[in-house]
C-alpha cells in the first residue's frame, strides 16, 4: 500500500467564538493546545481515497462539497474518494451552524479553506509503502450521560497503524466512543480536548513520530466521567484512551495484501414535519420547560423562537423538506471497514453493526457533515436533551423514530456490498 500522510495547523487566534455549548460566555480568551488538520491519503491498486480529519467540532455540508469539488477539479479524486471527518471537540471554532452555541466564522473558514488544500497536497507529494497493523483493546471511560433505563456505552478502543519497512509508524488512528467536552462550559480557551491529547500520547509511545488521527465512535449519548475539569484531567484521561492500545498496536504483525475500497451511499432520512399550528405549539410548549430555561436562560428562549420563525417560514416558502440526506462513507482495508457517517448517532449503532458482519468495524462520526442527533427508538420514548430540545439549537425538525435504525440497516447493506466487491477483484 502506498502511503501520503501531513499535518497542519489550523488553530484560529483568541477571540474566535467556541462552538458546542450554550451556556458558554463567548468569545474565546486563551488557548490550552494546538489544533491541527491531519490528512492520509492511500493507494492500492489503482484504488485512491483521501481522509482528512480536523480538531474542530463538525463541518457544515457547505465545506464538505467546497472541498470536494476543488479535489475532483485539482486532484481528479470523485465524492466517494474523499471524507472530511472532525473530532468534535467543544473548545475549537464554530465550523457548524448551532444556534445560541458560538456564530459561524466566515472568516475562519475561508482560512480552512486553505489548510485544507495545503494539507491534502502535502500528504498527496510525500508518498511511501506502508503495511497495515489493527489492534482492539477496551477502555471503560465513557459513561452513559442520560442515566436512562437504555444506558449504553461502548468500551472498544480500535487502533489502526500505517508502518514503514523499518517498523517504524508513518501514521495511526485510534477510535473511540466519547464526547470530548470534558472542559465543558465553563472553559473559554481553545483545545482538542480529550481527543487531541490521546493523538499527542499515542504519537509518542509510538516510534516514528505518526501523524495521529483520533476519531469519535458513536458516542451521542456518551460522555467523559466529568465536565469543567481541570486540563491535567483532560491530558489524563487522553492518556488512557492511548495506553489502553499503543502497546498492543506496537506488537501486532502486518495484515498482508490489504485490498482497498470505497464506497458511499446517501440514505434519505424522514423528518417529524409539522405544520403551522403544530410548530407554535411545539415552540409555546419548550418555552414552558423549565429545566432549559434554567440551564441555558435566554439563550434559550431565542433558540426556540428562531427555531419558530424559521419553520414557519420554510411553510411560506414550501421549502421544508420531508427528509435529511444522511451520508453513509465506507473505507474497506480488508476485513477492516472505517464507517463514516454525518451525525451524532447513539453507541448502540456500532454494536447493530458488529452483530451483522464478520469484518471489524470503526465508526467515525462527524464525518462529511453533522446533521444532528439520531437516538434510538428507545430514547424517543425516554425523551431527554437529544430527542426533545437539541433540534432547537440545530435550527430544524428531529428526525423520526426509527431513523438510527433505519440507517443501521443501511450501513449493514453496505458492508455487504463492500463484501461483493471484494470478492469480485478477488
Amino acid at each position: 500500500m502506498i502511503l501520503g500522510t501531513a499535518q497542519v495547523d489550523i488553530t484560529p487566534e483568541p477571540g474566535v467564538e467556541l462552538s458546542g455549548f450554550a451556556a458558554r460566555t463567548q468569545p474565546s480568551t486563551g488557548l490550552l493546545d494546538r489544533l491541527y488538520a491531519k490528512a492520509l491519503y492511500l493507494e492500492q491498486d489503482g484504488a485512491r481515497v483521501l481522509w482528512i480529519h480536523c480538531d474542530l467540532i463538525g463541518f457544515d455540508t457547505s465545506i464538505v462539497k467546497s472541498f470536494r469539488d476543488w479535489a475532483r477539479e485539482n486532484l481528479g479524486l470523485a465524492e466517494e474518494q474523499v471524507m472530511l471527518s472532525a473530532t468534535h471537540t467543544h473548545a475549537g471554532p464554530c465550523t457548524i451552524h448551532l444556534c445560541e452555541a458560538g456564530e459561524f466564522d466566515p472568516a475562519y473558514i475561508e482560512s480552512l479553506h486553505l489548510r485544507l488544500r495545503e494539507v491534502a497536497g502535502q500528504a498527496m507529494g510525500h508518498l511511501e509503502p506502508a503495511s497495515l497493523v489493527v489492534a482492539e483493546g477496551r477502555l471503560d471511560l465513557a459513561v452513559d450521560r442520560r442515566k436512562a433505563a437504555s444506558a449504553h456505552t461502548d468500551p472498544r478502543v480500535l487502533a489502526v497503524g500505517f508502518r514503514r519497512g523499518d517498523g517504524t509508524f508513518a501514521a495511526a488512528t485510534i477510535n473511540y466512543a466519547v464526547h470530548p467536552v470534558a472542559l465543558g462550559p465553563s472553559n473559554r480557551l481553545i483545545s482538542g480536548d480529550i481527543s487531541g491529547q490521546a493523538a499527542i500520547s499515542l504519537a509518542r509511545q509510538l516510534p516514528g513520530s505518526p501523524v495521529v488521527l483520533m476519531t469519535n465512535g458513536a458516542s451521542a449519548n456518551l460522555n467523559p466521567p466529568a465536565e469543567n475539569v481541570a486540563f491535567s484531567k483532560v491530558m489524563e484521561w487522553g492518556g488512557m484512551i492511548a495506553n489502553s492500545i499503543a502497546e498492543r498496536l506496537r506488537e501486532q504483525e502486518p495484515v498482508p495484501d490489504v485490498p482497498l475500497q470505497t464506497v458511499r451511499r446517501i440514505v434519505p432520512l424522514p423528518l417529524d414535519v409539522y405544520d403551522a399550528n403544530r410548530i407554535n405549539a411545539t415552540a409555546d410548549k419548550a418555552l414552558k420547560n423549565p429545566a432549559p430555561l434554567a440551564e441555558w436562560g435566554d439563550k434559550y428562549r431565542r433558540a426556540v423562537e428562531r427555531w419558530r420563525s424559521n419553520l414557519l417560514g420554510s411553510l411560506k416558502n414550501a421549502d421544508n423538506g420531508s427528509h435529511r440526506e444522511a451520508e453513509l462513507f465506507a473505507l474497506g482495508l480488508g476485513n477492516l471497514v472505517l464507517l463514516g457517517i454525518n451525525a451524532e448517532v447513539f453507541s448502540e449503532f456500532t454494536d447493530w453493526l458488529r452483530r451483522s458482519t464478520s469484518d471489524r468495524i470503526c465508526l467515525v462520526s462527524y464525518a462529511n457533515g453533522d446533521m444532528g442527533y439520531l437516538p434510538t427508538r428507545a430514547a424517543y420514548a425516554e425523551g431527554g436533551y437529544e430527542v426533545e430540545i437539541a433540534h432547537f439549537f440545530y435550527g430544524g425538525f428531529r428526525p423520526q423514530a426509527g431513523g438510527l435504525e433505519l440507517l443501521a440497516r443501511e450501513a449493514g447493506d453496505l458492508l455487504l456490498q463492500l463484501r461483493k466487491q471484494d470478492l469480485c477483484r478477488k
